[in-house]
């Protein structure tokens, strides 16, 4: 039996596997999937903070690295209302016409970034498309 090596083992905060939890009822994990589950939504966010944005500039900003699949306009409108139904952005309609709603991040977003961060910063090392190679390779062939 092949024996897995363990030397470079991830080693748990100590502040956070003695904390007291018999006050949260779900696992804080399995919220933050919850709460960003869907392809789009830390792409929303990730747009969203550079500054206010209208529907089309965010779904723009979606086209680029997303496996090839263009965010369908039904999708983009479920992914910004989920986000503003859990409170982490703001839908401003404006009363001109043609419509201009414009979206913004709140503090609960801004208060998020730090852990959006570190999954950019870990993205940067490639890591990410080692995983998912067979996805990656299907949607960008390599040249050549």
């Amino acid at each position: 039996m092949e024996e897995i090596e363990n030397s470079a083992a991830h080693q748990p905060d100590p502040v956070l596997t003695s904390a007291d939890t018999s006050g949260i009822r779900l696992c804080p994990a399995i919220a933050f999937d919850r709460i960003m589950g869907g392809r789009y939504k830390l792409r929303i966010l990730w747009t969203l903070s550079r500054g206010p944005a209208r529907y089309g500039a965010i779904g723009r900003s979606l086209l680029r690295g997303t496996l090839g699949k263009p965010i369908t306009p039904r999708i983009l409108s479920r992914e910004l209302r989920e986000l503003e139904q859990r409170g982490l952005i703001h839908r401003k309609a404006y009363p001109v016409v043609p419509r201009k709603v414009e979206y913004s991040l709140t503090d609960r977003a801004r208060a998020m970034f730090p852990i959006l961060e570190e999954i950019v910063r870990w993205g940067l090392t490639g890591a990410h498309e080692e995983i998912l190679r067979d996805e990656v390779d299907a949607a960008f062939p390599p040249a050549g």
